[in-house]
């Protein structure tokens, strides 16, 4: 796979991210799925109040932190070298597959009218972003998360201030990269934000639908994963 491909793939999994934190918070449970580190101040400023939602940001913790966990196991064996290893593309339809079955069961409970197990939808779909966050770890890509966005803001800042740092001995070939590292941050970060405003729009017009586009971004990565390897 060329690395133009895997960037692309790379934004794709950015959007099921940003869709994924705007589907949960919006329309699930008040807490993200992707950002843990909204979800630790959310807990933390619940329980500083008499009546703060403290569950449901503490479902999404520990589910993405299982998630992660088991995405790392399932990619163990992946090496830095291989540009989209086999075991990555089945790790992330097995994702494409959580994420639908939350859509499914969101779809169930808006048709009966009312949100029937909110906690256990929360759990499965929060599962599922963090084994898209332990699988991508193991890939080793420098400055690029596609969950976690905070990450990826500050290697894009991070790198820009390197870039206008970077004098005359600086070689033409580590410029080069540095650039490319920066135009696939930024890609990144427009793409989550551009996926939560898609997520925004289904959930005030077709809300039953928002879940379809974290499943659907996951699954064309997936199955293009693993026809190219």
């Amino acid at each position: 796979m060329q690395r133009e491909e895997r960037d692309w793939l790379l934004m794709l999994l950015a959007a099921a991210a940003g869709s994924a934190d705007a589907w949960s918070y919006f329309g699930i449970g008040h807490s993200f799925v992707a950002n843990m580190t909204g979800n630790t101040v959310l807990v933390g400023v619940a329980l500083a109040r008499k009546h703060g939602d403290w569950l449901h940001p503490l479902i999404s913790l520990c589910g993405y932190a299982t998630g992660v966990i088991t995405g790392a196991l399932l990619t163990r064996h992946v090496k830095p070298e291989d540009s989209w290893p086999r075991a990555v593309s089945r790790t992330l339809l097995l994702e494409s597959a959580l994420l639908s079955l939350g859509e499914a069961g969101r779809m169930w409970m808006t048709h009966a009218g009312h949100l029937a197990h909110p906690n256990l939808l929360l759990g499965v779909v929060a599962f599922a972003i963090g084994m898209q966050s332990g699988t991508m770890l193991q890939m080793r890509i420098p400055g690029v998360v596609t969950t976690y966005i905070t990450g990826t803001w500050t290697n894009l800042m991070s790198g820009v201030a390197r870039l206008i740092s970077s004098g005359e001995r600086s070689r033409k070939s580590e410029v080069v990269r540095l650039e490319e590292r920066l135009l696939l941050q930024a890609g990144i970060l427009s793409t989550y934000l551009l996926s939560a405003i898609m997520a925004g729009i289904l959930l005030r017009y077709l809300p039953a639908l928002a879940g379809a586009l974290p499943a659907s971004a996951v699954l064309i990565v997936a199955l293009y994963g693993l026809v190219r390897t």
